[in-house]
């Protein structure tokens, strides 16, 4: 028998101002979003797209990670309770996020910006999914500081006894714990060091679909081993050991296991589809600079010129 590594006890508040409150979780979101910003916008350039571009996706992103996880949860986790009170998806406040939702809303997003910018899916999509991988394990973080996402019990070495969650539970005395948010911080960190390695080793480039590949696979395939060890991700989770009955008496999985055996077929898919290709399928990309940027824009400048010197000869012409 091993004794927990420590309790955590935090309050999810830092400061409460009464009717503002500041909470651990949401400065470890802004700070996550923040540096998956910075992450994309270095990628982006990288191949050669303005710093404008770039921030341009902000606002897209935030929607698909917000909307996608909230509607991820609902749908996924607790469809009968909010199909039979719609009203109740809007309270983001009550808690209730979904991963897979907000993967899926972020790769709407990328596509609907890939439409807007007619730049094809997966070149967007190679270069976003680091910041992805690095967000993904960044903002478990603040479910840590939450007391949720906590593992089944557990006495082993570095087991952790979250009292916050067990009295909310009912109980006593708190026992010790996986601490699975930190395996998920792990997660991420771990899918965004393989993508920065493999792109150092230039095996394929950006817009062939390998690195969105790689990422579906090394990171759906954590989660789906990180599952074996998480308490069930809703209210009364005792209760709720229905999520794997459908599994029978055979192998039983959660409802996140299931959830992430699509993302790693289509991974696979990717990177096979990719692997079939040279490596110069893809042209090599010319990082932004300044001087590429007024270059462009004065191609762009000449080619409407010249359109319109042509229209006007026409007029003419008439």
């Amino acid at each position: 028998m091993f004794a927990a590594l420590f309790t955590w006890d935090i309050d999810p508040i830092l400061v409460d101002f009464g009717a503002l409150q500041i909470r651990y979780y949401g400065l470890w979101f802004a700070a996550t979003i923040y540096a998956g910003l910075y992450i994309w916008r270095r990628e982006a350039m990288q191949r050669g797209y303005s710093p404008i571009f770039a921030e341009d996706f902000l606002l897209y992103g935030v929607l698909g990670i917000v909307l996608g996880s909230r509607l991820g949860h609902c749908l996924f986790y607790e469809p009968e309770r909010y199909l039979a009170n719609p009203i109740e998806i809007l309270y983001f406040w009550k808690g209730g996020l979904a991963s897979h939702g907000a993967t899926i809303g972020l790769f709407f997003v990328v596509w609907l910006f890939g439409r807007r910018n007619k730049l094809k899916f997966l070149r967007i999509a190679d270069m976003f999914v680091p910041a992805v991988a690095f967000a993904a394990g960044g903002v478990r973080i603040g479910n840590f500081f939450n007391s949720e996402i906590v593992g089944r019990a557990w006495d082993g070495p570095w087991a952790v006894i979250f009292a916050r969650y067990d009295r909310f539970a009912g109980i006593e005395p708190a026992i010790p714990r996986h601490p699975t948010a930190l395996y998920e911080v792990l997660m991420g960190l771990f899918t965004f060091a393989l993508l920065m390695f493999l792109k150092s080793r230039k095996i394929r480039r950006a817009g062939s679909g390998f690195y969105t590949g790689v990422f579906l696979i090394s990171y759906f395939s954590c989660r789906f081993i990180v599952e074996f060890f998480k308490e069930y991700q809703v209210d009364k989770f005792v209760a709720n050991a229905k999520q794997i009955a459908t599994a029978g008496e055979g192998l039983q999985l959660t409802m996140g296991q299931y959830l992430s055996i699509l993302p790693v077929v289509v991974g696979v898919f990717f990177l096979v589809r990719a692997l079939k290709q040279p490596i110069d399928a893809i042209p090599e990309a010319v990082p932004w600079s300044p001087e590429l940027e007024a270059e462009r824009q004065a191609e762009a400048a000449a080619a409407v010129a010249s359109k319109s010197k042509k229209s006007g000869k026409r007029k003419k012409k008439k």
